[in-house]
């Protein structure tokens, strides 16, 4: 497909000149590429360049949050408090400093253990509703907010 664009709405040549000539002296048709200026883009190709914008934006964004390090975790996690959001799934968690986890969610309570493996908070719920044993990975959100690997949102609560 031709990268350039009919500029009739306009009038303008490629050179960016005028085709609009004096009565009789005969009607140049032109085409002008779609960088002139006042040449307007076809309308698939402002979709095209929206889209790929937008999906470049949320790219940056995913690469920029970096993962917290085992003594940010340790820092940031363990030893809190937080309200912790996985779609409808709200639950109350303590990552205690002896080792310990503690899960209170309205189908009820669950503990466990956890342990750091590299910068990964590796958890094991032994009791509760929902038995899990999962490395999770987390990242600091710009809200004070932290993103568990797993999707689940923790929001302090201190």
């Amino acid at each position: 497909m031709s990268v350039e664009a009919n500029c009739k709405l306009h009038g303008r040549l490629a050179d960016g000149s005028s085709s609009r000539k004096p009565s009789g002296a005969g009607r140049k048709t032109g085409r002008c590429s779609a960088r002139s200026r006042g040449c307007p883009l076809p309308q698939y190709l402002k979709i095209g360049l929206l889209s790929s914008a937008i999906l470049i934006a949320l790219c940056v964004r995913s690469d920029a949050q970096k993962s917290l390090s085992a003594a940010e975790i340790e820092n940031r996690i363990v030893g809190h408090y937080f309200q912790g959001r996985k779609g409808i799934l709200s639950v109350s968690l303590h990552y205690g400093t002896d080792g310990t986890v503690t899960m209170r969610a309205p189908l009820g309570t669950g503990t466990g253990r956890w342990a750091l493996s590299g910068d990964r908070l590796c958890v094991k719920l032994e009791t509760g509703p929902r038995k899990a044993d999962e490395c999770l990975a987390f990242a600091s959100q710009p809200d004070g907010t932290y993103r568990a690997s797993n999707g689940m949102r923790l929001i302090p609560v201190e």
